[in-house]
């Protein structure tokens, strides 16, 4: 699997000619997301990706497998929270097998970290329709905004048609988005949907606390989790825009989270609990991630396991809800074994 790291300018010669083989002429066209048809030239010239590599405040992210470049993509911070995300590059023999995904999740937090980056914006040529739809599916929305294409600059193509224009996409990194959720911040206004969540007894079965009574437990529960949620490591659950549940670390790494009975057996839980672990591992520096499970709670137990997280331990007596004593089991996953998988 690849590693991802910042390029030096030993990278320069096998980035470059990747860049320009998955952008152009007709190695590119192996690929789907290739420029052939629309530009000549080079993508980038040395030059300027030398630039790219060595200037403070960008980074070009390179993935390689042992010694070998399988992509790239370059993050530059425009400052007050902004980054720009470009030249996300492929192998063309290996697209479509999930590494541009990985690409952009390890630009993202890289930015987040490094940068405090709070948006990531992207162009896009307004001809490419399917590669403008994929960014959506990644989370990225367009802003309305188009840009005009430096048709005159060789540095970085040349135009086989007059009407290239970049439209700008946009995407909040405070927030994960998979297929089928995205995991945002808690807002105020989430306090109905949640107690929706905290009021039914299936759900509250396993959590720490009994069914909520009451709004304002509700509401204190909410507030309690908006002070905490600096880290960018807690989420909300929703799903086509309704708030289902929560998954992500309150207290890092110890993982939480709940779902509405509603939405259980699709396996939304475990697409929300790979996110948030792929989150805390990008963003922090922790060896593991750990978790906290009654030995009655059959269902977490099977996921847990089935994400290769590891019995550690055993103790009585660890939580009272509502009058009643439960034990725990522990779990752990280290960060190795965690990036070592494939098919979280």
């Amino acid at each position: 699997m690849s590693e991802f790291r910042p390029a030096t300018p030993d990278d320069l010669e096998p980035l470059h000619a990747l860049v320009h083989a998955a952008y152009r002429g007709d190695s590119a066209r192996r690929g789907w997301t290739h420029e052939a048809d629309l530009l000549d030239g080079s993508r980038i010239d040395r030059d300027s990706l030398l630039s790219a590599i060595t200037t403070p405040g960008q980074v070009v992210l390179v993935a390689a497998d042992g010694e070998t470049i399988t992509g790239c993509v370059h993050i530059t911070d425009r400052g007050e929270g902004l980054a720009y995300l470009g030249m996300l590059t492929v192998d063309p023999a290996l697209q479509a097998k999930g590494l541009g995904r990985r690409l952009i999740a390890a630009a993202e937090a890289h930015a987040f970290r490094h940068f405090e980056t709070r948006r990531m914006e992207m162009t896009v040529i307004v001809h490419r329709h399917e590669l403008i739809a994929w960014y959506q599916r990644r989370g990225y929305r367009p802003t309305g905004e188009t840009r005009p294409f430096p048709a005159t600059d060789p540095r970085f193509g040349l135009p086989k048609r007059a009407d290239l224009a970049f439209t700008v996409l946009e995407k909040p990194l405070d927030r994960i988005v998979t297929d089928r959720l995205v995991l945002r911040p808690a807002r105020l206004d989430d306090a109905g949907a949640l107690h929706a969540v905290f009021t039914r007894p299936e759900a509250m079965t396993w959590w720490s606390s009994p069914p909520h009574e009451s709004m304002d437990q509700t509401r204190a529960w909410l507030d309690s989790m908006i002070a905490h949620q600096d880290s960018g490591l807690d989420f909300l659950i929703e799903r086509d825009g309704q708030v289902i549940g929560k998954a992500g670390f309150f207290a890092a790494p110890d993982i939480g989270y709940i779902l509405h009975p509603d939405h259980w057996g699709q396996g939304l839980a475990r697409e929300a609990v790979v996110a948030v672990l792929h989150r805390l591992f990008a963003l922090t520096d922790h060896a593991e991630a750990t978790a906290d499970v009654d030995p009655d709670n059959a269902a977490s137990i099977r996921l847990l396991e089935s994400l290769g997280f590891r019995r550690t331990g055993f103790a009585e007596r660890t939580w009272n809800v509502g009058g009643e004593w439960k034990n725990s089991y522990f779990y752990a996953v280290s960060r190795e074994e965690w990036l070592g998988r494939t098919d979280a």
